[in-house]
């Protein structure tokens, strides 16, 4: 880690990071987060600096954010926790809904297909917006009551981890009534992110009890699951969810974020931890965003999922955000 150089970025959202989005042929970073801000930087890789560039408020909490090339230009899209997927006006600092869209809950995730947009919401409907028109022109529901919880797109399929633990995988581009595949989730405890591998050869799946899945479509053989972000004492061992995941492009390098506050870095080849960065802060890693030149850490307070209770005391504490220079 000695090599590399962290910078702190300053102006970082407070409240819980949702989303953190690298943008490299034009060297900015997206953040969304609960208190409904969108952030937009610009960084540089010779002079290790980043600066604000704009921001804009939504009054609903933002949990997800993408850019789609169109013919029209790049748009930036972000979804809600009402449920709502907006298209972002940078120049009159505003937000257009989509037409259309019927999901009830939250939206979690929103990847670029083609141009197109593919959403994914708490109430199991997946959708895909024409971001020509700025409408949704397929919903379809997952059966059983599933939940989206995490979702992950390539050029030719789509994979989404749901409630119950419960993995899925899709030929893009989406039908009406495709289901999906279940498939292996690889762990006993819920999922918390999933990621298909660069080659497009398989995916990776973590989960709440510090573990990832290494799962390939072709060749079961190759599968294999590690444990991390696990902190070992004398007489006891604490285990910490595994938050956030992150290929370096073109490799098997995989980053892993937990709620110990630490990054590794793991060649799956190998299958051996090559490094471990130092602990960032007292709050939990919840954001992962890497190119060849930058990784992006976002750590936030997430003691509010296991706090039972919550009084007029209860604070949690502000989000921040890191660019580590590989």
């Amino acid at each position: 880690m000695a090599r590399h150089q962290v910078v702190e970025v300053a102006q970082c959202p407070r409240d819980y990071v949702s989303e953190v989005l690298l943008l490299e042929d034009r060297r900015q970073i997206i953040v969304t987060s609960w208190d409904g801000l969108l952030t937009v930087y610009d960084y540089e890789v010779e002079h290790r600096t980043v600066s604000l560039n704009s921001r804009l408020r939504h009054e609903c909490a933002l949990l997800a954010c993408c850019y789609v090339d169109t013919f029209h230009g790049r748009q930036i899209y972000v979804s809600s926790v009402q449920g709502e997927v907006l298209q972002v006006d940078l120049e009159s600092e505003g937000f257009i809904p989509v037409k259309n869209n019927y999901a009830t809950l939250g939206i979690p995730c929103i990847s670029d297909f083609q141009g197109q947009l593919i959403c994914g919401s708490w109430d199991g409907t997946l959708q895909v917006v024409d971001c020509e028109t700025n409408c949704v022109v397929l919903q379809e529901r997952l059966s059983d009551g599933l939940k989206v919880i995490s979702m992950d797109v390539d050029n030719e399929r789509m994979v989404i981890a749901t409630s119950r633990n419960k993995v899925r995988l899709f030929e893009l581009p989406l039908r009406p009534k495709d289901k999906g595949t279940e498939v292996e989730s690889g762990l006993k405890y819920q999922a918390r992110k999933v990621k298909l591998t660069p080659q497009g050869d398989g995916y990776v799946c973590s989960s709440l009890d510090g573990r990832v899945a290494v799962e390939y479509l072709e060749d079961e053989s190759r599968k294999f699951a590690f444990r991390c972000h696990r902190l070992n004492l004398v007489d006891t061992s604490m285990v910490f969810p595994v938050n956030a995941l992150s290929f370096r492009p073109n490799s098997n390098v995989l980053y892993t974020g937990g709620s110990d506050g630490s990054v590794s870095c793991w060649n799956l080849t190998s299958r051996k931890k090559v490094e471990q960065l130092p602990k960032f802060n007292e709050n939990s890693v919840v954001q992962l965003a890497c190119n060849e030149q930058v990784l992006c850490v976002a750590t936030s307070d997430d003691s509010f999922k296991t706090n039972a209770t919550k009084d007029e005391t209860f604070e949690l504490q502000p989000s921040r955000l890191y660019i580590v220079f590989l």
